[in-house]
């Protein structure tokens, strides 16, 4: 048999890299000219391996291989095209085009299977406009709720309207959840957005979980005043006070991610400053928090330690701080028989591989609530993601497409043995 083409991967990648902003590379924001050009790619791609194409209720772009055998049950295969701005030619996108190359392999060795495949460009994965990730594929499990459709974005469009303007029917989209009786097992492939695998070598990573994900506001009220005229004695600066908190922040985190031996990281990477003036002292500071951690009880002792620190800054300096809880996606585990499934093949293929948490949430964290899932890692050049330098060899691609059509043939079987 012949396995995954690495020239087919190749050309793949290289062609919808060609979908970006000018000037802005790689830029596919979802719903966006860009976004829909890189879709439009994808339906050819679609039609040439004489797949059916469809876009579903919640606008999620589908390509299904269809059994002979005129079977119920099916296998969902995919990720994403969206990308954020200056993003990277591989996050999602090596997913799609993994599901691509594996239709591609089952169609050139003639090989029937007693389900069908389907494979999804899950729509807005990445973060948006809307404040919002995952759309397509909490749309299908039933967690796109009314309010979120009826968000809008900076520009006042109503997320709904979007969906409905690329083909979705945001009307049923609670409907779609239904379909998951018939789904036997969905996988995803993405880079590892990270260095583990590199480092040590291994070839791929199967995903035990994804971890907490929270964001969590902290606004710090001091007092302006002159820059030059007000004595440093005297000064109830809001920034000096974050500054303080935000390294706090840091030092405890590294503190629990060293004890742990599961996934941990905390970051502040959005600070707003007022007035943001060069000659007056900043007199109020707002910032949030990307909590993501596997471990309940550290995620617990995280929280306990920064009230500590905030309430000894209150007592001692003449400042309002006020904590506040923006979002929280839950830990979810992933299929341990599809894991094992995906053990069972890379082992079978001579790959080396390493269980392993995520660090960040993916389509496949929403899938694996309502269905048998999971997603594997492939290496990543230095860690490096969300940024136009974001690389990993198409071989890799390769390796990981493998696995997964592995564990495909190896349910194929076992799908025949259990109806004889």
């Amino acid at each position: 048999m012949n396995f995954i083409d690495l020239n087919y991967i190749d050309r793949c990648i290289s062609q919808i890299a060609k979908y970006t902003e000018k000037g802005r590379p790689f830029t596919r924001l979802v719903f966006s000219e860009e976004f829909i050009q890189g879709r439009n790619w994808l339906t050819q791609k679609f039609k040439e391996l004489n797949l059916i194409t469809r876009i579903d209720d919640a606008g999620n772009l589908i390509g299904v291989f269809k059994s002979n055998a005129n079977s119920s049950k099916k296998i969902l295969i995919g990720s994403h095209i969206d990308t954020v701005a200056y993003g990277g030619k591989y996050d999602g996108i090596a997913g799609v085009v993994s599901g691509l190359s594996i239709i591609k392999s089952l169609l050139d060795n003639s090989i029937d299977l007693p389900f069908d495949i389907e494979i999804y460009d899950y729509l807005g994965e990445e973060l948006n406009d809307w404040n919002m990730s995952c759309i397509g594929s909490r749309g299908i499990c039933g967690a796109l709720t009314e309010g979120m459709l009826n968000s809008k974005n900076s520009q006042g469009i109503i997320l709904r309207d979007e969906i409905n303007k690329i083909g979705g029917n945001s009307k049923n989209i609670d409907k779609l959840s239904n379909q998951f009786e018939n789904v036997l097992a969905c996988f995803e492939l993405h880079i590892e957005q990270g260095i583990t695998l590199e480092n040590k070598g291994i070839d791929i990573g199967i995903v035990e979980s994804m971890p907490n994900i929270s964001r969590h506001k902290i606004l710090i009220k001091g007092q302006a005043g002159h820059s030059g005229t007000t004595l440093m004695e005297n000064r109830n600066d809001a920034l000096v006070t974050a500054s303080k908190l935000i390294v706090f922040i840091n030092n405890l985190a590294k503190k629990i991610s060293l004890r742990d031996n599961r996934h941990f990281v905390a970051t502040v990477g959005k600070i707003e400053v007022s007035p943001n003036y060069v000659t007056i002292i900043p007199s109020d500071v707002e910032f949030i928090i990307d909590l993501r951690v596997v471990n309940e009880t550290s995620r617990e002792f995280f929280f306990k330690e920064i009230n500590k620190e905030i309430k000894k800054i209150k007592k001692l300096e003449n400042f309002t701080i006020n904590f506040q809880d923006l979002m929280f996606s839950p830990y979810v585990e992933m299929s341990q028989v599809i894991n094992e499934s995906l053990k069972k093949s890379a082992n079978d293929l001579n790959y080396r591989f390493v269980s392993m948490d995520s660090g960040a949430g993916h389509d496949t964290a929403h899938l694996a609530k309502v269905s048998k899932a999971s997603i594997i890692f492939i290496p990543c050049k230095n860690g490096l993601s969300h940024c136009p330098e974001e690389y990993t060899n198409s071989i890799n691609i390769k390796k990981g497409s493998e696995v997964i059509l592995k564990s495909i043939l190896d349910l194929k079987e076992n799908y025949n043995e259990t109806r004889l």
